[in-house]
């Protein structure tokens, strides 16, 4: 009986310090996050907030000048339609637009912005495959007199470059995080992830803003943080890979109850694969961007959420900032955000346009 006890009494001790071990990590995490997350200060850029939908009135004859654009890859609808929207907005200007695919590889997408400039572009804008590895070929636009904008992605700060325009992904991380806690209450979460590309620096801000997010709204309505991240996948941002990656989530975890995918592409194949498992009323599913097709399956209670990156948007203002820079303008902000937007069945009617091409 004594001997029992003290098995008990293991098992006790040891559930006790996984606990520990598990809030601690999630601490470090958090705080890691925090001490990360640039503050007013002489050293760090001005960010500024895309609210303002009054296009810029340019003064200039921009008919001459050509503007190069290298998209990433064109393996998910988010990148065809920010090309679509970018040319459009270049071309509303009076300029001329050429663009060159990255092909998901970053040799190709270099070479793409030599190809850019030895074909005599003015301006590159820039969605970088990876933040680090662009830099020496942005560096090297810039040193031959054409100005970089950056669009979409960040990158690394070594990069000389006029702009760079992006979704505010922690923020709209941290409002999916606060609706999951609203939305689930005390039940004991277990959840899954499907990130996109490894190294990617979108979706590393997207994921640390959900559990910082989770964390803080916690906190406040129930004084602890419980959140049990079982398994991460990897879907390439697409809706195949979201598929795939799925799949292999719910054999070895059959008993998850949420999904965050960092992309509502990748969302939207995993419900395919959720459906088939015949778990569809057991898991919920939050994703990124604001997709049209996400939308309706929020409006049919399929899609718990998504969180708003337009790609309109995106374009809108990186195209405005290359229109201030060509019409002299120099204080313009080293980082632009948009604002960051949460879209659930109470508000997706507002967000829902069936003609929208994203």
């Amino acid at each position: 009986m004594i001997k029992m006890r003290r098995q008990q009494w293991r098992r006790v001790k040891s559930i006790q310090a996984k606990r520990c071990i598990n809030l601690l990590y999630l601490s470090m995490i958090i705080f890691g996050f925090v001490a990360c997350t640039p503050k007013p200060g002489t050293n760090n850029p001005v960010v500024s907030t895309g609210s303002d939908t009054t296009t810029f009135k340019n003064k200039m004859d921009l008919s001459k000048i050509k503007i190069g654009y290298c998209t990433p890859s064109l393996n998910a609808p988010f990148y065809v339609v920010l090309t679509q929207y970018i040319q459009k907005y270049t071309e509303g200007f009076g300029m001329k637009f050429v663009s060159a695919d990255g092909q998901d590889d970053i040799i190709k997408q270099i070479t793409s912005l030599e190809d850019l400039i030895a074909a005599g572009v003015n301006v590159l804008i820039l969605n970088p495959l990876d933040h680090k590895a662009l830099v020496p070929a942005v560096n090297a636009a810039e040193k031959s007199g054409v100005p970089v904008f950056i669009v979409d992605s960040a990158i690394d700060p070594a990069a000389n470059y006029i702009t760079s325009v992006q979704a505010n992904n922690e923020g709209n991380g941290e409002l999916i995080g606060e609706w999951i806690v609203n939305k689930m209450g005390k039940i004991k979460i277990k959840a899954a992830l499907i990130s996109g590309s490894q190294g990617n620096p979108v979706g590393r801000e997207k994921r640390l803003g959900f559990v910082r997010g989770f964390a803080e709204r916690q906190l406040m309505s129930q004084g602890n943080v419980d959140l049990t991240i079982v398994s991460q996948g990897w879907g390439n941002w697409t809706n195949n890979g979201g598929l795939k990656a799925m799949e292999d989530i719910l054999v070895a975890n059959p008993d998850i109850n949420l999904l965050v995918a960092e992309n509502d592409a990748m969302g939207m194949g995993a419900l395919k694969a959720i459906n088939e498992s015949g778990r569809a009323t057991n898991i919920i599913v939050a994703g990124f961007d604001g997709q049209k097709e996400a939308y309706e399956l929020i409006k049919e209670g399929k899609f718990g959420a998504t969180a708003l990156n337009s790609p309109e948007e995106l374009a809108r203002l990186v195209v405005e900032a290359v229109v201030k820079y060509m019409n002299g303008e120099r204080q313009i902000d080293k980082i632009i955000y948009t604002i960051p937007v949460l879209i659930t069945k109470d508000n997706v009617d507002k967000y829902y346009d069936p003609k929208a091409l994203f």
